[in-house]
């Protein structure tokens, strides 16, 4: 999958207890967890979706992440 550089928001959803755990886009593990994180079209674990240059935990940061030469970064990092 290919990134230009772009921002893309981040949605913090509950996990309903009845559907079907989702597979995490970082560790391709299934999310168990009462919450996940959609961003990019795809879901993560709250701890795997993080800046690729610093490893900030992007759903704390805020809710935009931004993606360049194919990295996941922080907007402290897009913009060096």
């Amino acid at each position: 999958m290919t990134f230009g550089s772009m921002a893309s928001c981040i949605q913090m959803l509950s996990v309903q207890p009845d559907t079907k755990p989702k597979g995490c886009a970082g560790c391709n593990r299934k999310i168990k967890d009462r919450y996940l994180l959609k961003a990019l079209d795809k879901y993560w674990h709250e701890d795997c979706l993080k800046c690729a240059c610093c490893d900030c935990r992007l759903g704390e940061v805020g809710s935009t992440l931004y993606t360049k030469a194919n990295l996941i970064l922080c907007r402290r990092d897009y913009l060096r």
